[in-house]
C-alpha cells in the first residue's frame, strides 16, 4: 500500500535534511551570488564607462570650452574645430560609443555646443540646437557624473553618461560632456558573468557540501581577480585610448610602454621609438632647451616641466607638440622613470603662424589700399574708431583728425545730399544683416568733390546688437568719369555730337507726361543726301549731316532735346511748347538754312531740309499719333520740294562733272543730236528718244567719283589707274538710282561701255544682251571722241573716224547700229 504524499515528503526531509539544508543554503547563497554578480558587474560596467567618460573629460580643456557660445557662429572658431576633432577621435577609439557631445545651459535651456558627428549626418546637432532630454539638468544641479536608464527610440537603445566640465579657476560648471553607449554592449559583459554565476551555483549544488569550502575560497579568489582585472583594464583602457600620446621613459630613451596616440603623433612604431634617443628625433632648434629642463628634473630642481617643441618624423617633416614631463614613483623601485605626455598642436601652431602672417599682410594691405579702411560707431556722425593711412589721400584730412570726431566727423565729409540716403542704406543693411555697398560723393579738405564706393558690414554682439561698422571706402572718381564718358557715347551720335535715337526715345517716354504739356516734336529729313553720297562719297554726305545738325542745334532752346534719329533724319522734342512757338522755331530753322546756303561757294555743300511737326495738347492724346502726323507732314513737304531739290542737287553734280573732266555740255548736246537721229531712223518711241537725250547728258556722270589725276592724265593710264577708271559706269549707275527722275536711264549708264563681242565692262555683256540705247550711245560717243581733241590724244578727221567705226562693227559696236549711223552722219 502506497504511503500518502504528505508522509513521503516528510520522510524525505527527515532522511535527507542535511542535503535539503545544504541545498537550500547553496540555493540561497547561489541566488545571492547571482544577484551580487548582477549588481557587481552592472556597477563595474557603470564604473568602467564613467571612468572612461571622466578620462575623456580630463583631456578636454576648459578654456577651449569656455570660448564657445553655443551659437552657429562657433563653427568658424578654432576651439570648435579642436573640440570636435577630440570628440571624433574619442568615438573612433571606442567602437561602442555611438555619439559624443558637449552641451551647456543658457537661460534655462540646454544647448548643444559641439558633437562628434559630421554636418548632415542623422545624429548631428548644430551649435545652439536645444538638448531636450530632462536628464541633462542633473549634472548642473549636483555637479556629479550621471548615468541614465536605457533610452529607446525607433532605431536604437542606449545609455547616456553625462560628466560635468568645470571652470579651472571658479569651479563653475560651464558644460557637460555626454557619451552615448549602445545598451546591448553596456550589459553584454554583465549578462555573461550572470550566466557564469548561474553555472557556478548549479555546479555547487551538484558537488554538494563536499566542495563548499572550495567554492567559497574560489569565490573569494575570483572577486580578488576580478578587482585586479578591473583595475588593470581601467589603466590599460585609459593608456591605450587616451587622446594624447603617453610613453614611459628613462634617461634619454623611451621604454616599450608607448600608447598608439604617441606613435601616431611621432609617426614611428614602438620598435623605432625604443631604438633611438629622444634627443636624436628632437628638432635642433628645440633640443638644447629640452635637455636643460630634463637635467633640472633629474637633479630634483623642478618637479616636471612642459614645453612646446618639434619632433622630426621619419620623412624629414616635423610635428609641433605640447609636451609634459612628469616623474613616476613606481613600486618596482626603478628610479628615474618619467611619464611623457604629448599633444599634437601642429594645426594650432600653423594656424597661429597663418594668423600672424594674415595680420602682417592685412597691415601691409591697409597701408597700400587705394582708399580708407575704417571701423566706426553706428551713429549719425559715423564716429571713427579706426581709419587707415589712406584717409589722407582720399579726403585730404589726416587720420587723427577724424578719430572720435577730433576735428570733424566723417559725416561732415559726406556731401549733404547723400547723408540721409547713406544712413537709410546702412539701416537697411543692418536690418537684413547683409553686406553694405553704396556709391556717393564726399568733399575733400581742398573743396574737391570725389565719388567713392563704400563696402562694409556690421559687427554684432551675441545678442545681435550692432557694436560697430567696418569696411573700406575707395576713390572711384576716375571710374565714374569713365562711366560718364561711356554714357555719353551711348546717348550721343558719334558723327554729329547730338543725341542719338536711343536717347531720343528714352526722352519721349520721360517727357510724355501731363506736366510737360504742351509737348511738341519737329522731324526733319535732308533731301538728296543719298545722291550726294553716291556722287561725291560719304565724307561729303557726312559733312552735310554735321552742318545740318549744327544749324538745328543753334535753333533749339536750352531745354529742347535734339537728336539724329536716322542717316538723314533729325528729331527735336520741345516740352512746354505750343504750336505757335513751334512755327516760330521752324521759321528760325528755315532762315538759318537759307543764310547758310547763301554763304557757301559750291552748290554741292547746300542743305535742303524737309520739316514736319506735331503738338500734344491733352494728356489723353497718344504721342505716337502725334509723331506719325509730324512724319506725314514732313513727307508731304518732301514731295513738294522733291523736284526742285533733286534738280538742284543734280545740277551741282553735273557742274562738278564738267568742271573736273573734259566732258562739256557741247559734247553732251552733240551726242544727244546724233543719238536721236539714229533713234528716229530706228522708229523709237518718243519716250526712248527722251531717254537717249538724258543718257547723252549723264552717261559719264560717274566720273565725279574718279580722282582728278586719273581723269586729266595726259598719257596712257596704267593698269591700276585703268581699273579705277572702269568703275565710273557703276558710280554713275548708283547716282542715277538715287534719283527717281534719273532711274529710267540708270541701266543704260551702267552698260554704255559694254562691247558687242562681250569684252566690255563692267558686266561683260554681248550682242543684244546690251540695252539698245547703250549700243546707240557707244557708237556716237566713240565717233565724237575721235573727232574732237582730248587731253590724251589729238582729233582725227571725220573720214578716218567713220572708217574706224566700220572696222569695229561686229566687235565693239552693233553692226546694225553702225549701218544706221553711217546713213545719218
Amino acid at each position: 500500500m502506497k504511503k500518502p504524499f504528505n508522509k513521503r515528503i516528510f520522510y524525505f526531509f527527515r532522511r535527507h535534511w542535511l542535503l535539503v539544508v545544504l541545498t537550500g543554503v547553496i540555493l540561497v547563497v547561489g541566488g545571492l551570488y547571482i544577484r551580487d554578480t548582477w549588481n557587481s558587474y552592472k556597477n563595474q560596467a557603470s564604473h568602467h564607462h564613467t571612468m572612461l567618460a571622466q578620462s575623456a573629460e580630463a583631456f578636454i580643456p576648459a578654456q577651449q570650452v569656455a570660448e564657445l557660445k553655443a551659437h552657429p557662429n562657433d563653427i568658424d572658431k578654432p576651439e570648435y574645430r579642436q573640440l570636435k576633432d577630440s570628440l571624433q577621435r574619442l568615438k573612433q577609439r571606442d567602437e561602442h560609443i555611438r555619439y559624443a557631445y558637449l552641451f551647456t545651459q543658457r537661460n534655462g535651456k540646454r544647448l548643444f555646443m559641439v558633437d562628434s558627428e559630421t554636418p548632415g549626418s542623422r545624429r548631428y546637432s548644430a551649435p545652439g540646437r536645444e538638448y531636450t532630454p530632462q536628464i541633462g539638468e542633473r549634472p548642473f544641479i549636483d555637479g556629479k557624473p550621471f548615468i541614465s536608464e536605457i533610452i529607446t527610440d525607433q532605431d536604437d537603445r542606449w545609455i547616456s553618461i553625462l560628466v560635468p566640465i568645470k571652470d579651472d579657476l571658479k569651479g563653475d560648471i560651464i558644460a557637460v560632456l555626454g557619451i552615448d553607449y549602445s545598451a546591448k554592449q553596456w550589459y553584454q559583459e554583465v549578462y555573461k558573468h550572470v550566466v557564469h554565476a548561474f553555472v557556478v551555483v548549479i555546479c555547487a549544488c551538484l558537488v554538494f557540501i563536499l566542495i563548499y569550502r572550495l567554492v567559497v575560497k574560489n569565490r573569494i579568489l575570483t572577486k580578488m581577480g576580478e578587482k585586479l582585472k578591473k583595475s588593470e583594464e581601467l589603466f590599460r583602457t585609459i593608456f591605450q585610448q587616451a587622446p594624447v600620446g603617453l610613453a614611459i621613459g628613462r634617461d634619454y630613451s623611451y621604454s616599450s610602454e608607448i600608447n598608439p596616440a604617441f606613435q601616431k603623433i611621432l609617426g614611428r612604431s614602438v620598435e623605432e621609438l625604443t631604438a633611438v634617443k629622444w634627443t636624436d628625433i628632437t628638432h635642433p632648434d628645440d633640443v638644447q632647451r629640452d635637455i636643460e629642463n630634463f637635467k633640472k628634473l633629474k637633479a630634483g630642481q623642478i618637479n616636471g616641466y612642459s614645453m612646446e617643441k618639434r619632433y622630426i618624423k621619419p620623412d624629414g617633416s616635423h610635428v609641433w607638440v605640447d609636451m609634459v614631463i612628469a616623474p613616476l614613483q613606481l613600486p618596482d623601485q626603478h628610479l628615474g622613470k618619467y611619464l611623457c605626455i604629448l599633444q599634437d598642436i601642429t594645426k594650432r601652431v600653423e594656424a597661429e603662424a597663418a594668423s600672424k602672417e594674415s595680420e602682417r599682410s592685412k597691415a601691409l594691405l591697409l597701408s597700400h589700399l587705394p582708399g580708407m579702411a575704417y571701423r566706426c560707431r553706428y551713429d549719425r556722425e559715423w564716429t571713427m574708431e579706426f581709419v587707415s593711412e589712406g584717409c589722407y589721400a582720399l579726403t585730404g584730412y589726416h587720420p587723427e583728425s577724424l578719430l572720435y570726431n577730433k576735428e570733424l566727423s566723417y559725416n561732415d565729409v559726406i556731401r549733404p545730399q547723400f547723408r540721409e540716403i547713406l544712413w537709410n542704406e546702412w539701416e537697411r543693411a543692418i536690418q537684413m544683416k547683409s553686406g553694405f555697398q553704396y556709391e556717393y560723393q564726399i568733399t575733400t579738405a581742398n573743396g574737391q568733390h570725389k565719388w567713392v564706393l563704400e563696402l562694409g558690414q556690421g559687427v554684432y554682439d551675441e545678442s545681435g546688437n550692432v557694436e560697430a561698422l567696418e569696411g573700406i571706402i575707395i576713390d572711384i572718381t576716375l571710374q565714374k568719369k569713365g562711366e560718364e564718358q561711356i554714357q555719353y557715347l551711348n546717348n550721343h551720335d558719334l558723327l554729329t555730337g547730338v543725341y542719338n535715337r536711343q536717347y531720343f526715345e528714352q526722352e519721349i517716354k520721360r517727357l510724355d507726361k501731363p506736366e510737360s504739356l504742351p509737348l511738341s516734336i519737329i522731324i526733319g529729313d535732308i533731301n538728296g543726301l543719298k545722291l550726294v553720297n553716291n556722287a561725291f562719297g560719304h565724307l561729303k554726305g557726312d559733312s552735310i549731316i554735321r552742318k545740318t545738325a549744327k544749324i538745328l542745334k543753334s535753333c533749339c532752346r536750352e531745354w529742347d532735346i535734339m537728336a539724329r534719329t536716322g542717316d538723314d533724319e533729325f528729331g527735336i522734342l520741345l516740352p512746354y511748347t505750343d504750336a505757335d512757338t513751334v512755327a516760330e522755331i521752324l521759321e528760325k530753322i528755315k532762315n538759318a538754312v537759307n543764310l547758310y546756303n547763301q554763304s557757301i561757294t559750291s552748290d554741292i555743300d547746300s542743305i535742303n531740309l524737309s520739316l514736319g511737326y506735331g503738338t500734344k495738347k491733352r494728356a489723353d492724346e497718344d504721342f505716337g499719333h502725334i509723331m506719325t502726323d509730324a512724319q506725314e507732314l514732313m513727307y508731304k513737304n518732301k514731295l513738294l520740294n522733291r523736284k526742285s531739290s533733286h534738280s538742284a542737287t543734280l545740277s551741282a553734280v553735273m557742274a562738278a562733272m564738267y568742271e573736273r573732266s573734259e566732258e562739256t555740255e557741247e559734247h553732251a548736246e552733240r551726242l544727244a543730236n546724233l543719238s536721236k537721229k539714229i533713234g528716229r531712223k530706228l522708229n523709237l518711241f518718243q519716250k526712248n528718244l527722251d531717254e537717249l537725250e538724258l543718257l547723252a547728258m549723264l552717261h559719264d556722270v560717274g566720273k565725279v567719283g574718279i580722282r582728278d589725276d586719273i581723269l586729266n592724265k595726259p598719257g596712257k593710264l596704267n593698269d591700276e589707274e585703268w581699273e579705277i577708271m572702269k568703275k565710273h559706269p557703276e558710280i554713275g549707275y548708283r547716282i542715277a538710282m538715287s534719283s527717281p527722275e534719273l532711274e529710267p536711264v540708270a541701266r543704260y549708264i551702267l552698260t554704255h561701255h559694254e562691247r558687242w563681242d562681250g569684252t566690255g565692262y563692267p558686266l561683260s555683256l554681248k550682242s543684244e544682251e546690251i540695252p539698245l540705247l547703250s549700243r546707240i550711245l557707244a557708237v556716237v560717243d566713240a565717233y565724237d571722241a575721235m573727232t574732237h581733241q582730248r587731253v590724251y590724244k589729238e582729233a582725227i578727221s571725220k573720214e578716218a573716224a567713220l572708217e574706224e567705226i566700220k572696222k569695229n562693227a561686229g566687235t565693239q559696236f552693233d553692226p546694225e547700229i553702225v549701218r544706221v549711223f553711217l546713213e545719218v552722219v
